[in-house]
């Protein structure tokens, strides 16, 4: 698969489902790494998810390393406050390349994509197609079902 994983994941959930993607298809899954960590207690990091979020604060992140013969980005993050978590955007923004595709894969999965597509746009090149799966580490079907194989 011509593909590479990039995710980010605070509680861990969506760092271990996509570790499981990346080693199902034999791809490398890089995480994004805030450059301050986030508060450990639950009601803080809601506090400063929801003011990052609302305030559209830049969240700065440690630099990436992405592999650049990649055609498809498998993006794998939360969905915080019905958008991609600041760190996300912070990371789209960055972004020196294109790909062909995007498929935006979330782990528990609530009450649906909320502003995410229209984020992955406003931050992705108009010929890129996007794609979004609900999905689970209990669950892998629906991301089979949208990557192949």
């Amino acid at each position: 698969m011509n593909a590479q994983v990039v995710y980010f994941s605070n509680s861990g959930n969506n760092e271990r489902l996509a570790k499981k993607i990346a080693a199902y298809y034999t791809i490398t899954a890089t995480p994004i790494v805030p450059v301050n960590a986030y508060p450990t207690s639950y009601a803080a990091l809601t506090t400063q998810a929801k003011r990052e979020r609302f305030r559209h604060v830049e969240v700065p992140i440690r630099p990436l390393e992405l592999k650049m013969d990649t055609s498809m980005l498998i993006l794998v993050s939360p969905i915080w406050y019905a958008d991609l978590p600041r760190p996300v955007v912070t990371f789209l923004k960055q972004l020196q390349r294109s790909y062909q595709r995007v498929v935006f894969i979330s782990d528990k999965f609530m009450v649906g994509f909320g502003t995410c597509g229209r984020t992955l746009r406003k931050y992705l090149p108009a010929t890129t197609i996007i794609e979004k799966v609900a999905a689970s580490r209990g669950n892998f079907s629906p991301i089979m079902a949208t990557l192949g194989k």
